[in-house]
């Protein structure tokens, strides 16, 4: 196979399968949004409404700037100073928050369902706010780096032409990113968070002698938790490994066969990283009945409206979640326990 066929390979996966990612979980956090917003005092409520908030602009800044850049040759980064230095900042910040969000939820899952009542009086949404409001002070202030050290420079192609491209100025950030950003802060510590508190509240579930708490929250508790973590954990794992691959091998001199498989890879799992920001609203979907029926009722009152030729968004009454859903329901079933 020749380099030009990596080249084809990398075009059509970026369209055939980055777009579609794109465009799935463009709509699924949208409608996710409209859902949680009306439930917002709740705390995983809240870190979950985040978390689609910075999925989106993961995917908008991440995914589709590269899809537009791989499969159909748009990119201004290398005439735009102002997108060269903003499109990174805005990915890895909507990045690290999107996963630090998840976490936040994990453990907020985590603590709810502990038997001591002072580690469930730790989940509140005052708590789940201070979090966040830390968190992104952090992560931008952590991310500021791009704003400085990416431009725009003049480098000289195999034919002797002048061209430029946004690329970095400090060969020691560029270390940082391949050594700790991406193999840790992106895929080893988040993914060991949510394995974690995702095996620990299972446990704490499993605990539980209610028998509302083994009936059908339980169920849809257990599965949204577990699909929650093999949508993240899969798309990370090839990511991490062949960064660690990339850190391994960055001495050795390779042929430009290796390094356009290398690049071709390097493409694929980095679109493939996305889908853990895209299915989110699918994972509830399929693993909640009780978000099946909140969504229900927002298409249902959506419907409603448009035949109705009213304007704005579905009143907070009309698509409040019912005491059934799966974000209320364990607040009430630990209290209906300690009664």
């Amino acid at each position: 196979m020749s380099t030009a066929s990596f080249t084809n390979i990398d075009t059509y996966f970026s369209i055939y399968f980055g777009l579609p990612v794109f465009v799935f979980g463009f709509v699924g956090n949208i409608i996710n949004i409209c859902i949680l917003f009306s439930t917002r005092s709740n705390s995983s409520s809240f870190l979950l409404l985040i978390s689609s908030i910075f999925n989106l602009i993961t995917l908008c800044f991440g995914l589709f700037a590269r899809v537009l850049t791989l499969g159909f040759g748009v990119d201004p980064s290398p005439t735009n100073v102002i997108w060269c230095k903003s499109r990174l900042f805005l990915s890895y910040v909507g990045t690290l928050m999107a996963l630090t969000t998840i976490c936040f939820a994990s453990i907020d899952r985590f603590l709810l369902t502990c038997r001591n009542v002072q580690w469930r009086k730790r989940s509140q949404l005052s708590t789940a706010k201070l979090a966040i409001s830390i968190a992104i002070l952090v992560v931008i202030g952590h991310n500021i780096s791009y704003l400085i050290f990416y431009t725009i420079i003049e480098v000289k192609t195999t034919t002797g032409n002048i061209s430029t491209k946004c690329s970095v100025m400090n060969s020691g950030f560029v270390l940082y990113g391949s050594y700790f950003l991406r193999p840790v802060l992106l895929g080893v510590l988040p993914g060991t968070i949510l394995i974690i508190s995702g095996f620990l509240t299972y446990r704490n579930i499993t605990s539980i002698a209610a028998v509302q708490l083994r009936g059908t929250f339980q169920r849809s508790l257990t599965k949204m938790i577990l699909l929650q973590i093999i949508i993240i954990i899969i798309p990370i794992t090839p990511s991490a490994i062949f960064n660690i691959y990339q850190n391994i091998t960055s001495s050795v001199v390779k042929a430009s066969y290796r390094l356009a498989l290398e690049t071709l890879v390097s493409d694929m799992t980095n679109i493939f990283l996305y889908v853990s920001y895209a299915c989110n609203f699918y994972v509830y979907i399929i693993s909640s009945s009780c978000y099946r029926q909140d969504f229900l009722r927002f298409i249902c009152c959506s419907n409603e409206n448009h035949l109705n030729n009213r304007v704005g968004t579905v009143t907070k009454e009309r698509i409040e979640m019912n005491t059934g859903s799966t974000v209320k329901q364990l607040p009430r079933s630990i209290n209906q326990m300690q009664n």
